[in-house]
């Protein structure tokens, strides 16, 4: 029996005596075929899952075990000549930091081969922090720490200075880069268990690896969000490297052949990366990092997969203790960088990668309006057939999430009562995030640091951009609840000037 399964047996009894005690349903007519529409629809969103959990099946237990055996056979032969760790740290807690500096430290020790450890630094206080856990952990003459400091600009500007110290270090053939941050700690064997795979895998730009979150015990809600949200990246990060391409190259944590991070034009790009848009005029990206790495990797026709069985632990930490304020803030940075590389991905058409990867970057913006179908003709069937209609679709919601929850025991040892919960919010709630940041584009910050994008523009051409994202907005949430609606038939069409205007004699054609 899994983990978790005393809550979880109480919210079944509970869904099965809500669905053994709802009255009865009778559809007819227009609202029956309305009905069977929006069913086909959640079919196929369903279908989506199914098929990326069987993929990640296949992946994680066929195919990755045969890479990893042919690794641990040959590991020693297959080690790189050279890591080097880059390490981004800006108002990071003194005690996360001491964790960070001291794994990445004891995993390059344990390693086998040099690494140069650099920091990117923007603090004195830092500075002197990782150089004394470096000293008294006493490490091998082969292991160096190396100090970039710099101004508190951002984390892209870290990245640029870190990835120009590695350059001047002339990286030899072969050599791998580990880009880490500074809340996030290695877990033992992960450089022997990674950076084999570049050499296994001749055409490999870039690998990232699983995740697992410590959170404080005062933030339960806040912990099982990201226990689920990492559970559920599991089997999406597993099903799109069966085709050898991940959708984010995680900035917690992911390693690059060191010819990639070297590049002039990779570390312009990530430093100055920026998008075009018709109406907001040209911006450079604040947040994102980690998109606009897995960009230029995929635009230059590398490969990158995903480590199932490697794990990084980051330091999650929620900044107001509200669990829907910091779960918005996360959500609006996250979807934000995933709406602002995701139209450039889709522009490298399915002949720069395969057709699957292609057709889940197209997915994560068709699946925000998909998503927020369900719930609005529920709405609407609801104002058309009364209460009873709603019932029937929060008791669906119950059972079709608990379904899901069950599935995640794929990539997790336990499940918790509170997962089809919080699978419903993440669904609902963040295609509704992703609905405004989409046509908002231009606006960034970061969660912990009270840092954002300031483009200087004032006047009528801030208000333009202002109103002219709400109006946008607006029309487009217009238009998908009024084709709703009208497919619900609780709007209808104007039947006499819509038969004037076709010059219609038919008026029973409607």
């Amino acid at each position: 029996m899994p983990s978790g399964w005393f809550g979880f047996a109480i919210y079944t009894v509970v869904l099965a005596a809500i669905w053994y005690n709802l009255p009865p349903l009778y559809i007819t007519g227009h609202a029956a075929t309305a009905t069977f529409t929006i069913g086909a629809i959640a079919l196929w969103r369903y279908g989506w899952g199914l098929t990326n959990l069987i993929r990640a099946a296949i992946y994680t237990k066929l195919v990755f075990p045969r890479w990893r055996a042919r690794v641990s056979q040959h590991v020693e032969e297959l080690l790189p000549p050279k890591i080097y760790f880059l390490i981004t740290t800006y108002r990071v807690k003194t005690e996360t930091s001491i964790q960070t500096i001291h794994a990445a430290v004891v995993e390059a020790i344990a390693s086998g081969v040099p690494v140069t450890i650099v920091a990117s630094i923007v603090e004195m206080a830092d500075e002197l922090l990782y150089k004394k856990i470096f000293t008294d952990l006493n490490p091998p003459s082969h292991i160096v720490l190396k100090i970039v400091r710099i101004p508190g600009t951002g984390k892209r500007d870290a990245l640029a200075q870190g990835f120009k110290a590695i350059s001047r270090d002339n990286p030899p053939e072969g050599a791998v880069v580990a880009v880490i941050d500074g809340d996030t700690m290695l877990t033992p064997g992960t450089l022997r268990k990674c950076t084999p795979f570049f050499a296994l895998h001749p055409n490999l730009g870039a690998l990232t690896t699983d995740e697992i979150c410590h959170v404080p015990q005062s933030s339960t809600l806040f912990r099982e969000w990201f226990d689920l949200r990492f559970s559920q990246r599991h089997i999406q990060m597993a099903s799109v490297s069966l085709s050898r391409r991940v959708l984010t190259l995680t900035g917690r944590m992911s390693m690059f052949r060191a010819d990639v991070v070297v590049h002039p034009e990779f570390i312009h790009h990530v430093t100055n990366d920026f998008l075009d848009h018709w109406r907001l005029g040209r911006f450079r990206f604040l947040t994102g990092d980690d998109k606009s790495s897995l960009y230029w990797v995929l635009k230059q026709g590398l490969e990158q997969i995903y480590v199932p069985d490697v794990r990084v632990v980051t330091m999650e930490e929620p900044v107001t203790g509200v669990f829907v304020v910091d779960a918005t803030k996360l959500m609006f940075r996250w979807f934000g960088n995933q709406m602002r590389t995701n139209a450039r991905i889709l522009a490298l058409t399915p002949a720069r990668m395969p057709l699957f990867v292609w057709w889940s970057a197209f997915d994560q913006r068709l699946s925000m309006w998909t998503t927020l179908a369900g719930p609005t003709f529920a709405f609407m069937i609801t104002i058309q057939g009364g209460i009873i209609p709603l019932l029937y679709y929060f008791a669906w919601v119950g059972f079709t999430r608990w379904i899901m929850a069950m599935t995640l025991l794929f990539s997790r040892p336990s499940v918790n009562w509170r997962y089809p919960f919080l699978l419903y919010f993440n669904q609902v709630y963040g295609s509704i995030i992703k609905v405004y940041v989409m046509f908002r584009l231009d606006r960034q910050s970061w969660t912990r640091q009270k840092t954002k994008l300031n483009r200087d523009i004032t006047g009528w051409k801030a208000i333009w951009m202002q109103y002219s994202s709400a109006f946008v907005n607006a029309v487009a949430v217009i238009v998908f609840v009024a084709a709703i609606g009208w497919f619900t038939h609780v709007f209808k069409l104007p039947e006499t000037a819509f038969c004037q205007l076709f010059t219609c004699t038919d008026r029973n054609f409607l």
